[in-house]
């Protein structure tokens, strides 16, 4: 925006309720210091830079690029002040993007749409279960929703939003970028070549900086026995499946419920307002003629895909699929692909609103209580998401002693594999046992090796690093410190509390209440030394060069809007 430029009047609104519900749900976290950590929400003070960032270790990019970017960025800003901006500046783009989606309503319709994008129960599955980075993509659907309506239009000019868009939602995680990819192409495609070709353009080059190290990715094994099964929906009710995933709900993972998702009153109430605002859709987007067809189908095949692995034979034929495709285990949670209906939900609700405004006539006065209710029943219908999931989410920080041992892999680098060896998520005292994925890898720097096995209630989902079996044969061995050694493992580091564990024999460098540090090597530190990874060299150029082209994809977006002049104005 140029100096002196004012943001929209409705814009200012939209941005002030979207700030509104991000204080209510992260107020505990802003309040003071500390962090939230819990499932994959793993943020550490300073990320050490590691080639495993761009997905040059060979393994598969799961965190590709989000972890190379907050790495850079922590070495400036503290990784707790990191995760509050990341955390609240993701719902204030989400907020006012679905706004500005909807910018032809009036305030109380935008409301209900920014509610219910921001505040329905898959926003408070993904953020329970820590995956913060898929959230932020979902919270760029808006934008890839606004780009697709510019590409449509002109083609020749609306690809540069279209570029930022879905390579923000891929930098995010794989999963948003083949959802905005989607989305992309549901809404924008026609009978222009061009606008296909822009597509397409977009698409591929946008999630490159994933797809060349997934595809590259050599020394990693992806198992599909049982994952689907496993990590299918599932009814969170009496009320069965389908209600509780048109509801935007039906996640895997049971323990993290809140009561009011195991109701099935509550349950039916949100399916009846998915209702109200798929029955609005057409209302939300009168201004787009045919849009709301193409909505409707982006819609409709989140729903198929979220539900696909739970009907009866659809995870046996997934994983079917995935023995001749193993890639496709990857797409195990499911579940995580309803994003968009949040988007085409939130829209609906906006039309649904207007529709009811439009029916109140003297004498019926009455019709404004229900459009109250239908912008502020996503909080009613779950209020658990309120202030930090109803204050089951306590900041917490790292012991003192986690830097000092960090101080010391810094100057001494080396291999580290880190016990107790009992799969990658930990329950510490001073993160109140909430379990968490191991912050190790994250918080020291070299090459750290923890057990990646998922530990299940009904199965193990197999490690994906071969080193993994390595080590867990070393530790078996009759001499567990010279089978480590074997293994170029230099250090071995117990986190306490966490279970027991009979450590291997060496020089205790450091020990304390939460973390020991042993040292295997045998007088000769250097001979103890890791290897890394053997990535050839013409991988990590097609590495490369997958980031430098999503790179050049941001960048000349964001160069053409600049050059045309085209700011938050355009959108007015």
């Amino acid at each position: 925006m140029s100096p002196g430029t004012r943001l929209p009047r409705a814009t200012v609104v939209d941005l002030a309720w979207s700030a509104g519900l991000a204080l209510l749900v992260f107020g505990p976290l802003l309040v003071g210091p500390g962090y939230w950590l819990f499932g994959d929400m793993v943020f550490v003070p300073e990320q050490p830079w590691k080639p495993a960032w761009l997905g040059l270790d060979g393994a598969l990019p799961r965190a590709v690029p989000m972890d190379a970017l907050v790495s850079v960025v922590t070495q400036v800003v503290p990784g707790s002040w990191v995760q509050r901006g990341l955390l609240v500046g993701g719902f204030l783009l989400g907020g006012v993007g679905i706004g500005r989606v909807t910018r032809e309503h009036a305030w109380y319709a935008r409301a209900a749409a920014i509610t219910l994008l921001l505040w329905n129960p898959w926003v408070y599955e993904r953020l329970l279960i820590g995956q913060w980075a898929i959230l932020l993509g979902y919270l760029a659907l808006p934008w890839v929703v606004l780009a697709a309506r510019r590409l449509r239009a002109d083609p020749r000019q609306g690809w540069a939003e279209a570029a930022i868009a879905v390579t923000v939602a891929a930098v995010c995680s794989p999963s948003s970028g083949v959802m905005a990819a989607v989305v992309l192409a549901v809404l924008a495609l026609g009978r222009d070549r061009r606008a296909w070709a822009a597509t397409a353009a977009v698409g591929v080059a946008a999630n490159l900086t994933w797809a060349v190290p997934a595809v590259t990715a050599e020394a990693v094994r992806v198992s599909a026995d049982g994952v689907f099964a496993s990590f299918a929906a599932r009814a969170e009710s009496g009320a069965g499946l389908l209600p509780s995933v048109a509801s935007m709900g039906g996640i895997w993972k049971s323990s993290i419920l809140p009561d009011s998702r195991t109701s099935a009153v509550l349950v039916l109430l949100s399916c009846l307002l998915s209702v109200a605002a798929a029955a609005g859709l057409r209302r939300g987007v009168r201004a787009h003629p045919g849009e709301w067809g193409r909505l409707a189908a982006v819609g409709l095949g989140a729903l198929l895909v979220a539900v696909a692995p739970a009907v009866p034979g659809g995870a046996e034929a997934l994983e079917g699929l995935a023995d001749r495709l193993p890639g496709l285990a990857l797409l195990r949670d499911s579940h995580r692909f309803l994003a968009p209906l949040g988007v085409v939900l939130a829209v609906g609700a906006a039309g649904a609103v207007t529709a009811v405004r439009e029916r109140v006539r003297p004498g019926r006065e009455a019709l404004w209580a229900v459009v109250g209710l239908v912008v502020v029943a996503p909080v009613l219908l779950l209020p658990a998401l309120a202030w930090g999931a109803a204050g089951e989410l306590d900041r917490s920080s790292y012991p003192a002693e986690w830097a000092e041992v960090a101080a010391v892999l810094e100057d001494e680098p080396g291999r580290v594999v880190v016990l107790p060896w009992a799969g990658s998520y930990r329950g510490f005292d001073w993160n109140h046992r909430r379990a968490v994925l191991d912050p190790a890898p994250r918080y020291f720097p070299g090459e750290v090796l923890v057990d990646d096995r998922v530990l299940l209630d009904d199965g193990v989902v197999p490690a994906e690093d071969p080193r993994v079996e390595d080590v867990r044969r070393a530790l078996g061995a009759a001499d567990p410190a010279a089978a480590l050694r074997a293994a170029d493992v230099r250090w071995v580091l117990v986190e306490r509390g966490v279970a027991d564990v009979e450590p291997p024999e060496g020089r205790v460098v450091h020990e304390g209440e939460e973390l020991v540090l042993i040292d295997l090597a045998e007088g000769d530190p250097a001979a103890s030394a890791p290897d890394d990874r053997d990535t050839k060299s013409r991988t990590i150029v097609l590495v490369m060069v997958g980031h430098a082209v999503t790179a050049v994809c941001l960048l000349a977006g964001g160069a053409v809007r600049i050059r045309r002049g085209r700011d938050l104005r355009h959108l007015r």
